[in-house]
């Protein structure tokens, strides 16, 4: 107990006492920052404790593309400052760019980190995209993202298994999920009820789909399988 008593207090001095842990690095989203002294106002040498992060967090602000601020004290000697730092819900294709972006809660475009990985999502096609943080030029997107949120709280696996969402036609969402030999028309405001539906009529009757090559699920109470031939 005396030496777990001594260390503690050994740590305590260090950290509040000691040079050890006076900043002399920054790193801004992931990439170090060498003239922080001048850019965010902080002071190299002097205790990160004592530093003015509400400073350098409103100097970063001024940037409009920055909505979110996040601080990190990483020992012994460095403040690490990450911005704009969402997990989106889902994918998005810029039709314009063809640049891949991320869509959150609400459905405005979020960036992708350099090191994102997560691709088991759903991807988002046929919309040009505007400003980080606005919104899509079609607005069937702030209904459709919210209800996919949805789904991949409900049920995963169907959320993983959906690979597109093909917003082009002004008239439905052209959903292509993996396994499937045929596409989906949905509508966005009524997605979630649509697609879970649909899973439940496959499951349920089983209907003969070798032929088909497309299902419209926008109508209440009614599937409509377009074949081949039609």
């Amino acid at each position: 107990m005396a030496v777990i008593i001594a260390a503690g207090a050994a740590f305590i001095y260090a950290v509040e006492f000691s040079d050890w842990h006076q900043l002399d690095a920054v790193t801004l989203d992931g990439e170090p920052v060498p003239d922080f002294e001048s850019r965010l106002g902080l002071s190299s040498g002097q205790p990160t404790t004592r530093q003015p992060l509400a400073l350098a967090a409103r100097r970063l602000l001024r940037d409009e593309a920055t909505v979110k601020v996040d601080v990190h004290y990483a020992l012994p000697n460095r403040l690490e400052f990450e911005t704009n730092r969402f997990t989106p819900v889902c994918l998005a294709l810029d039709r314009v760019s063809g640049r891949m972006l991320g869509l959150n809660r609400v459905g405005r475009i979020v960036p992708l980190r350099s090191d994102y990985d997560d691709w088991e999502h759903p991807v988002v096609t046929g919309v040009a995209m505007r400003g980080i943080f606005e919104f899509c030029d079609d607005s069937r997107v702030e209904q459709l993202v919210p209800q996919l949120e949805r789904l991949g709280d409900d049920n995963l696996e169907l959320y993983r298994l959906i690979e597109e969402l093909d917003l082009s036609a002004p008239t439905h969402i052209a959903v292509t999920v993996s396994g499937l030999p045929y596409r989906l028309k949905t509508g966005a405001e009524t997605f979630f009820e649509q697609i879970t539906g649909f899973v439940r009529f496959l499951e349920d009757y089983k209907p003969p789909v070798d032929s088909a090559v497309q299902f419209d699920l926008r109508f209440a109470d009614m599937i409509i399988q377009e074949n081949e031939s039609e």
